[in-house]
């Protein structure tokens, strides 16, 4: 069994414990909505912060271009996608859909992932990913809810704990900045606390479901296998097309493979649509990816 298959299942056992201590009741809504904005507005932007401070590699920052030019290429196809597949879906569910095709949980799930996963490296392309990925969410996201979008609106949204940390990361690998050792040593603990913190919220967010209520409706499994199995796919065609480095190329895919982004629940709540469904449908999704990223995983070590 490959190490990448080892730290998924590294971050499902993560996963229980959260589940777990939501049964016993030693986390409740408050806490986990504590946990939350920690690992939001600390310790994921610390943890994206620290992979930029490196010393500054040409062809790394060559990497970062390739990474940047396929993540708006991917976001465009799979908005693209998601028309294509549900232009004839009724109504109140082409949003959601289509959403839930074109955006993963990247941010919450993908980048502790991919800390875990490929350690070099993971977080630092995955930063530079997120970059179109927040704005394409919060543009072209929110007009498949409204059919129009707020520049101010989408502003402040995009400019999260997240992208500040990115850019921030970037200034200082581009001039080669660096902060004393304490203080890095420091940060890097605090943002090495994300991935389990991520993981354990996850698991607490799928012990408030009810499986009966989950489990029902076909379309609900149509869309999960539209966003688990052919958006990966899709990605890496994609990038065996435009002959992408095999660690771009795997990063990428895996980024494509995970669950729904929860924003979609949130949006839909905004904005009228049914968030019961939604959530149902990020539920089962994050449910589901447990067994699917590890086949997606598996698929890639044949190539």
């Amino acid at each position: 069994m490959s190490n990448i298959v080892n730290q998924v299942i590294i971050l499902f056992l993560l996963l229980l414990t959260g589940f777990y201590a939501r049964k016993r009741h030693f986390i409740d809504d408050r806490v986990n909505r504590g946990l939350s904005d920690l690992l939001l507005n600390i310790t994921m932007p610390l943890l994206v912060f620290v992979s930029f401070l490196r010393p500054f590699e040409k062809a790394l920052l060559a990497g970062a271009g390739r990474m940047l030019a396929l993540s708006i290429l991917m976001n465009i196809l799979l908005l693209l996608l998601g028309r294509l597949l549900f232009f004839k879906a009724p109504p109140h569910r082409q949003a959601p859909w289509r959403f839930i095709t074109a955006f993963s949980n990247c941010g919450f799930m993908g980048i502790p992932l991919l800390a875990s996963l490929f350690p070099d490296v993971g977080v630092f392309y995955g930063a530079v990913f997120q970059l179109p990925f927040w704005i394409f969410m919060f543009s072209s996201g929110i007009t498949l809810f409204t059919g129009r979008t707020s520049f101010r609106e989408a502003w402040k949204a995009v400019m999260n704990p997240i992208m500040i940390a990115t850019l921030a990361g970037i200034l200082f690998y581009l001039c080669s900045l660096r902060l004393p050792h304490p203080v890095t040593q420091a940060m890097a603990m605090v943002g090495n606390m994300t991935t389990p913190l991520s993981m354990m919220i996850i698991g607490v967010m799928l012990a408030e479901v009810k499986a009966t209520e989950v489990f029902s409706g076909v379309s609900i499994y149509m869309i999960s296998a539209v966003r688990l199995l052919l958006a990966p796919a899709l990605t890496f065609l994609v990038c065996r097309l435009f002959h992408a480095d095999p660690v771009i190329t795997r990063i990428l895919v895996v980024i494509e493979a995970l669950p729904a982004a929860a924003t979609v629940a949130v949006f839909s709540q905004i904005y009228g649509g049914d968030n019961a469904y939604t959530s149902r449908c990020v539920f089962l999704t994050t449910a589901l990816s447990l067994l699917t990223l590890p086949l997606v995983v598996r698929l890639l070590d044949c190539f």
